[in-house]
């Protein structure tokens, strides 16, 4: 038995010690009370005993010193020793025979557990280490007090140690048998590990077979992910183009491609940038798609420089997995490991950029079909979108100035108010003409006019846009502004922006200079004109009265303007 567990057997055993203990001291006093024959001086003693042996383990257990083995042993040694010295001394009251010798087993038993015996010599050498303090304790006894009581005593004793060195030896010859059993039974599973050893062959011949079958099942599902992959690929195409056919959007579209990459690629970025002026588009479209809100900002902050740089070094692709966060920093604080940037071009004139991403290494080394028959759509979008949009201007737009033609204008003014009473909002519009143009006209000619005309057309919208405003050429040289969601005040210091802008302006004509200058009528809805159709006929009373009342002007209509 290992020592560890034979302390930690020990440790337990104390448990019962305790409980043999309290039983004895309450079987003693209960005699004592019950019985006049006890003798008092007996039971001090046996209560004694039993203190003695309580405190010594406590001490032991206390200070550590069971986790030794060689006090363990003496311990039990001492505990032998006294038990049968007091069954020989004090047991004379035959209530306690039974008593001491129920404790004298049980001592005897944890002493020959703390000498681990594995042998019958052993075995004798401790039996003769307990036997012979007893003899000579019963010898000294006997021959000091004759009496047959010590006689009976001493007979029981003899009687009681050849019970335990019958026993012990029985016991030995039973471990004996047991060694044989497991000698046995260790023959048998050395046969059965040969069978076993057999079975692990077939097992592994088993197991090579089952490899062969997995491998042709992953082979298997691979092939079913990439038939999947084709599909789901072929599907995205599909509704790109259905979406391309219906939509004239660029936006939307870049939005529609950008979601289906993402989704049938499960990238971690995509974006797309068309500069401006690509399909009469004002301004650069961006569409970006990432996990990463800083990633964002960084693609949006720098495409338009990658788009610049490749364009102006003829570089037409880059596909990047290594040192990429050096050649492009906005990936700094990124997972992205892979990187496939390319310039789309059409009718070999660049547009845009089309960049993706992955935190998969070398993500874009082969399998770009999918994302050159994306590229391949987008361009028939562009295409499609530039020609819609040049008929759109053609339809909408004034052919010398290039802004908002009257019919268009019309169009766009009521859609704006319906909206506007919808929201119960407000809106303000002015109207504005060139002062003196017909001079122009009679002194520089119609084309100098012409000029005057563009100049005021282009800053006007300039300045409009900035604030969501939409203006059109309403005839002549007459303007039209309209501020939706802004009253009187808040259009004021936008029309006043606009006058000093177009007033500083001074066109070039051969080697004439041409100075501007407008009249300006403002107004409001529902702030001043309570029917939204009386505003264009307001703001037209307020530019005449500006106009008769010195030019050069901006008039606000506070309701009492009328026109003769």
């Amino acid at each position: 038995m290992e020592t560890k567990t034979l302390i930690e057997l020990q440790k337990k055993g104390i448990l019962l010690h305790r409980l043999v203990y309290v039983i004895f001291f309450f079987f003693r006093m209960i005699l004592q009370f019950m019985s006049k024959d006890i003798k008092l001086q007996n039971t001090v003693w046996i209560l004694s005993f039993l203190a003695f042996c309580w405190i010594l383990e406590e001490v032991c257990c206390h200070n550590g010193y069971f986790n030794k083995l060689f006090v363990l042993q003496a311990l039990r040694y001492v505990q032998c020793i006294f038990t049968i010295m007091m069954l020989c001394f004090i047991s004379a009251d035959d209530s306690l025979v039974i008593a001491m010798v129920a404790m004298l087993l049980m001592f005897f038993v944890d002493f020959f557990l703390t000498m681990r015996v594995n042998d019958k010599s052993t075995l004798i050498s401790y039996m003769l280490y307990v036997s012979i303090p007893v003899l000579t304790v019963l010898v000294v006894k006997i021959s000091v007090r004759h009496s047959n009581w010590w006689f009976f005593m001493f007979f029981n004793i003899i009687l009681l140690l050849m019970v335990l060195f019958f026993e012990a030896f029985t016991f030995m010859d039973y471990m004996g048998a047991m060694d044989d059993m497991v000698f046995s039974q260790r023959n048998q599973l050395e046969n059965i590990a040969e069978r076993n050893e057999e079975i692990l062959q077939m097992q592994d011949k088993l197991k090579n077979t089952n490899s062969a079958l997995t491998i042709q099942k992953i082979n298997l599902q691979n092939a079913n992910r990439q038939i999947q992959m084709a599909n789901d690929e072929m599907k995205a195409q599909t509704e790109i183009l259905h979406y391309i056919a219906n939509s004239f959007d660029v936006s939307k579209i870049s939005n529609q491609i950008t979601d289906a990459i993402m989704t049938v690629k499960k990238l971690d970025l995509c974006a797309v940038y068309i500069r401006e002026k690509v399909y009469l588009n004002k301004h650069a479209n961006y569409v970006i798609k990432t996990k990463n809100e800083k990633l964002d900002v960084g693609i949006k902050e720098n495409i338009s420089d990658i788009y610049q740089r490749m364009s102006e070094c003829g570089e037409k692709e880059v596909n990047a997995h290594e040192n990429i966060k050096e050649n492009f920093p906005f990936l700094k604080d990124t997972d992205i490991q892979s990187i496939y940037i390319k310039v789309l071009c059409m009718d070999n004139d660049s547009y845009g950029l089309f960049m993706i991403g992955d935190s998969r290494p070398d993500m874009f080394s082969d399998n770009m079909s999918f994302y050159d028959a994306i590229i391949a759509q987008y361009d028939i979008a562009i295409s499609n979108s530039k020609i819609y949009n040049e008929m759109q201007h053609m339809a909408r737009k004034d052919g010398l100035t290039g802004i908002n033609n009257r019919i268009y204008f019309n169009e766009l003014f009521r859609k704006t108010i319906g909206e506007i009473q919808k929201k119960d909002s407000c809106i303000s519009a002015a109207l504005f003409d060139i002062d003196k143009f017909k001079n122009v006209n009679d002194t520089y000619g119609h084309l100098a006019g012409d000029e005057v005309i563009k100049r005021i057309a282009a800053v006007t919208e300039e300045c409009i846009d900035k604030y969501e405003g939409f203006v059109c050429r309403y005839g002549g040289e007459e303007f039209v502004v309209a501020l939706p969601g802004r009253n009187l005040e808040a259009a004021k210091p936008v029309i006043t922006e606009l006058f000093e802008e177009l007033c500083r302006q001074v066109v070039q004509y051969n080697e004439y200079e041409i100075h501007m200058s407008v009249s300006v009528g403002l107004t409001s809805y529902p702030e001043v004109c309570k029917n939204p159709e009386d505003l264009l006929k307001r703001s037209d009373w307020c530019m005449y009265y500006a106009k008769e009342h010195g030019r050069h002007q901006i008039c606000v209509d506070d309701g009492s303007i009328e026109r003769e």
